[in-house]
């Protein structure tokens, strides 16, 4: 079972920029809008950019070339997908998918020597759901963040600013892999709990009649 699923943000999603222009982009694509479909491609190769080389440091593969490489076959593959896209379903999963799957076939035909037990999917879902979360900076991610556990905190910021696999930052702090899946997991879900409480507070802060 993946530790932490794409639904499990899905309240985040609702309430994310990037999730809420690109859907309506893609909606205006799909109805001819070709300035909208430009305008997507562009979003898409700055966010899918960062995810893939993410994606390779994380494994420890140097990006290169071959980083740019995957980022073309992933918009590729987009482009030719772009109407098995549901415009009533949120829009990032959708994208990460495709992206996540040209990724780990990279990493196949590469022969590349994981150093993690973790299967390709649990890792690059994970590493999704973290850029899903700080991809709206009006939340103030880091903030968020130094309010967690400190194991929760430390584990975390292994994983999200280091890029260590599971396996490695069970090495590091010394708790087995199945103890860092879960710390990570429950990390998660905590800030997104904490984003629920951050979006309440502001809705508290609009006045009624402009509701």
């Amino acid at each position: 079972m993946k530790e932490v699923s794409t639904k499990e943000v899905k309240g985040h999603l609702a309430q994310d920029k990037d999730e809420a222009e690109l859907s309506k982009l893609m909606r205006l694509a799909q109805g001819g809008d070709s300035q909208s479909y430009r305008q997507a491609l562009l979003k898409m190769r700055e966010m899918l950019s960062k995810y893939i080389r993410n994606s390779f440091r994380r494994f420890r593969i140097p990006a290169e070339d071959s980083a740019e490489d995957v980022l073309q076959e992933v918009l590729l593959a987009i482009h030719q997908k772009r109407e098995t896209y549901n415009p009533e379903q949120f829009f990032l999963p959708w994208m990460y998918a495709i992206a996540r799957y040209k990724v780990i076939d990279f990493l196949r035909r590469s022969k590349v020597a994981l150093r993690s037990t973790v299967s390709l999917d649990d890792e690059l879902e994970n590493l999704e759901n973290l850029m899903v979360f700080e991809s709206d900076s009006s939340l103030d991610a880091d903030k968020l963040i130094d309010l967690l556990p400190e194991k929760q905190k430390k584990i975390l910021l292994l994983v999200k600013i280091e890029g260590l696999s599971m396996e490695e930052a069970s090495a590091k702090t010394g708790y087995s892999v199945s103890d860092v899946k879960v710390t990570v997991h429950r990390a998660i879900k905590s800030l997104q709990e904490k984003v629920q409480e951050k979006v309440q507070e502001l809705e508290k802060e609009v006045p009624r009649e402009d509701r």
